[in-house]
């Protein structure tokens, strides 16, 4: 079965998007920077696109826990290669300033993870994760006493995780 000239470009999008991320990305993530961010190819597009590329093995899922993420194949980064100039050059120019303002927020939310909830004494248990596709990195829990310092702890996580866990990891292995 021969594919259409959009097709192709919404295939070569998605692979390009991978390329220029380099991180594993969620189903969701990629049509909310496809579609909901860009408009770079309708929602159904972008679903069909993923799922030929991950049956053509240029994209694999990783399971990590509850989720799945994707990540380009050698396979994927040879195809986009041979294909890479079927991209107009104005929208692989769009895609690669959109990726170098967006890369950090979408790995953050990614590989730093957090949550909080109340106990039954009234206390509340934060936990903060950093982690990999296939490995979690940190794994802490914090008891706090009250809803307001778990929710501030919850939300300085994402631009303090970095710091902490580097941190943590030099001076344990001084």
């Amino acid at each position: 079965m021969e594919q259409s000239e959009e097709e192709l470009l919404n295939k070569l999008i998605v692979l390009f998007v991978f390329d220029k991320m380099d991180i594993a990305l969620d189903y969701n993530t990629i049509i909310n920077i496809c579609y909901t961010q860009n408009g770079w190819m309708m929602p159904l597009y972008c679903m069909d696109a993923i799922d030929k590329l991950a049956k053509s093995n240029f994209i694999h899922k990783v399971d990590r826990g509850r989720e799945k993420l994707y990540s380009m194949t050698p396979d994927g980064r040879a195809c986009l290669a041979n294909f890479y100039s079927r991209i107009p050059e104005s929208l692989r120019q769009e895609i690669s300033d959109y990726v170098k303002a967006n890369r950090m927020s979408y790995k953050r939310r990614q590989e730093y993870k957090h949550t909080y909830y109340k106990n039954k004494d009234g206390t509340y248990t934060v936990w903060l994760r950093v982690v990999e596709p296939s490995s979690t990195l940190l794994d802490l829990k914090f008891v706090v006493a009250n809803n307001r310092t778990a929710k501030y702890i919850h939300e300085n996580w994402e631009k303090n995780a970095a710091s902490i866990y580097l941190m943590l990891h030099d001076r344990l292995t001084e």
